[in-house]
């Protein structure tokens, strides 16, 4: 399977009915925006930093695009933040504890124990360090020890 976005279709999968008729019947106010799309590309974000966390682990190229084994998780998450923005939106129990094993889940994929897909266009060692905002200049030629270091 390959790398694809998280939609909208994929966060109100994770609804019942009655939350879908509570977010088609105006639960946002006159002249407020969809959150959504915004909440997908944060989610979005965070899903993948967390991918980065692994040493081992790459990312796809294109930011808009997770693992398919980490989809349903985004989502959960998606929702979650959905309902903090929606207060007429009330998340069942079982989609709270969706939302907790979601984050589990993120942290054992960035500690490198859950493996994940391998993207098709994994984004190059440069651009994973510009994302941190880390540059490797250059290395210590000589080893660090007390007699290099004494006097400091």
């Amino acid at each position: 399977m390959s790398w694809s976005p998280l939609t909208s279709a994929d966060v109100l999968a994770c609804l019942v009915a009655p939350q879908v008729a509570a977010l088609r019947q105006g639960v946002l106010a006159p002249g407020q925006t969809d959150p959504l799309p915004a909440l997908i590309a944060d989610v979005t974000a965070r899903v993948r930093a967390e991918i980065r966390g692994g040493r081992r682990n790459r990312v796809e190229r294109d930011c808009t695009l997770l693992p398919p084994e980490l989809k349903l998780a985004a989502a959960q998450l998606a929702l979650e933040s959905l309902q903090a923005r929606l207060p007429n939106l009330a998340l069942t129990a079982d989609q709270v504890r969706l939302a907790a094993d979601a984050r589990a889940l993120l942290a054992r994929v960035a500690r490198g124990e859950v493996p994940i897909t391998v993207p098709a266009q994994p984004e190059s060692d440069v651009e994973a360090n510009a994302q941190f905002g880390v540059e490797v200049l250059g290395h210590r030629r000589a080893r660090v020890t007390g007699r290099n270091l004494a006097g400091f």
